[in-house]
């Protein structure tokens, strides 16, 4: 838009406001003019990225940029100030990018800021005048915003969570609501994310929570599936990661629906590089190593290699049933008294196999890292294991590397795996895995899925083989500009 300056005489030009107007507005107009300039320059370029498959240019369609949501003031967030604390801080919390992830398995949080989880989204809706779900959540979000590790406002938050918590649970007249069941399933799955928790602690907690559910039910209170469902992953991952005790059982799930893959599956057989090796591995192992290989099967016979993960087949269900059994496998070699760290590290090598087959609305780094880190911790104790001299055992040892490198998203439990293959375990290695189609050949006689694996362990394998870290994924993910003829 041009500006019209009126003057009376031609010495009017020269006055010193009139030269001031005019240069501003001339600065003003050449600055939008060099951005619409440069804005259609850049649609003479093209984002091309190198296939890692072919090792040819392709494009790279450009994505969808995520809208930003405009922080909302306290007022307009709470405007009857009914939330017993910083409505703007929790909101600023829930648009982070951590947030997504950051109260697996009790809810997620959309790019747009809201809580869901399979009906969970009616559960918060309200409930956050409670005290105690409200600052339940602020600490799982104030968590994964600090990077999984606490600082003073995690702090503050736990300490109002649990002394919200004490007050409900220390009234004789409790009538407990869905909310603060939320409640405390968060602050477990705080606990057990913090370095050197207590697991007695834990236990505590998971023991409350079955008595508020316990009482939910003689005072007929509605709880919902999504609860339950939550109840019994925070329970399991509890386990898991801690050693609780368990309290729920995938027996005792029933009204989910569940139902056991029959035997004509496709591909429900014991993998050839497990039957090598399956003296002295317990029949219990080997029946869930069955289940899985055949969904395995399934997922690839229903998705192809490099797809989008599965959202319309429900496999969850079967997910739950086999890590429920993965899990009391793993407790019961503990407690045994005669640890097998081979068995271990397989058990939660098909752990991480049945969790990335399809991971729905969880993408965080949490559960696939811890898995991935106990596997190679367990096989740096195996090391004077004289069963990994035999072949049988040398090519188990691969798959496992491979499985936790492959799977894992951090580039320091990579590094570790590369590390371990390169150096710690070359030597029984053999050099078996410098050809790929030799690699992915003994992969697949274990438990192998090309759905959820294949690009994965061949962006690894890059790595493994690379002068410089990490080029397997630089090369995938970082698209080059080049010009459009």
């Amino acid at each position: 838009m041009f500006e019209f300056v009126t003057v009376n005489n031609p010495h009017e030009t020269r006055d010193q406001k009139q030269q001031k107007r005019i240069r501003q507005h001339a600065i003003r107009n050449g600055i939008q003019n060099k951005r619409r300039e440069d804005a259609k320059r850049n649609e003479n370029f093209v984002a091309v990225g190198i296939d890692s498959w072919t090792g040819k240019l392709r494009s790279v369609q450009p994505r969808d940029g995520i809208a930003i949501a405009k922080p909302v003031s306290g007022g307009l967030l709470d405007p009857f100030d009914s939330l017993p604390g910083d409505g703007e801080r929790l909101r600023a919390l829930m648009t982070h990018k951590s947030a997504r992830s950051a109260g697996e398995p009790v809810f997620c949080v959309e790019e747009a800021g809201k809580i869901f989880f399979d009906g969970m989204d009616d559960v918060f809706r309200g409930a956050l005048s409670d005290p105690a779900l409200f600052h339940a959540l602020s600490l799982a979000l104030a968590f994964a915003a600090n990077a999984n590790i606490p600082n003073v406002e995690c702090l503050t938050q736990r300490g109002a969570t649990l002394y919200n918590l004490r007050q409900r649970m220390s009234n004789p007249l409790l009538v407990p609501s869905v909310s603060t069941l939320t409640a405390m399933l968060l602050i477990i799955g705080y606990e057990y994310r913090v370095d050197g928790s207590n697991a007695s602690s834990i236990a505590t907690h998971i023991g409350a929570v079955k008595r508020v559910l316990e009482l939910t039910e003689a005072s007929n209170v509605k709880v919902s599936d999504a609860i339950r469902r939550a109840l019994f992953w925070q329970d399991l991952y509890s386990c898991l990661f801690v050693g609780t005790t368990r309290l729920f059982s995938h027996r005792d799930y029933e009204q989910f629906n569940f139902e056991r893959l029959p035997s004509s599956t496709p591909g429900y057989i014991i993998p050839p590089g497990f039957e090598r090796i399956m003296d002295g591995f317990p029949d219990a192992y080997l029946e869930v190593v069955l289940e899985l290989n055949a969904l395995c099967t399934l997922v690839d016979l229903r998705c192809t290699p490099g797809g989008l993960p599965i959202i319309e087949y429900p496999i969850d269900n079967f997910q739950y049933c086999i890590e429920s059994r993965l899990v009391d496998l793993l407790s019961q070699n503990k407690a045994s008294g005669a640890e097998d760290f081979i068995l271990q590290a397989c058990i939660f090598a098909c752990f991480l196999v049945t969790y990335k087959l399809s991971t729905g609305i969880w993408e965080g780094c949490f559960i696939p890292e811890y898995c991935a880190a106990q596997i190679m911790s367990l096989l740096d104790k195996a090391k004077g294991d004289i069963r990994l001299e035999k072949g049988g055992f040398k090519k188990v040892l691969l798959w496992l590397l491979f499985v936790s490198g492959a799977l894992a998203k951090r580039s320091r439990v990579r590094l570790r795996a590369v590390k371990m293959i390169r150096d710690g375990c070359r030597d029984l290695l053999d050099g078996m895995h410098d050809d790929w189609d030799s690699l992915s050949g003994i992969c697949r006689t274990f438990i192998w899925s090309s759905h959820s694996m294949e690009r994965k362990s061949w962006r690894f394998w890059q790595e493994v083989h690379s002068p410089w870290q990490g080029i397997g994924r630089l090369v995938e993910e970082q698209p080059i500009a080049m010009h459009a003829a």
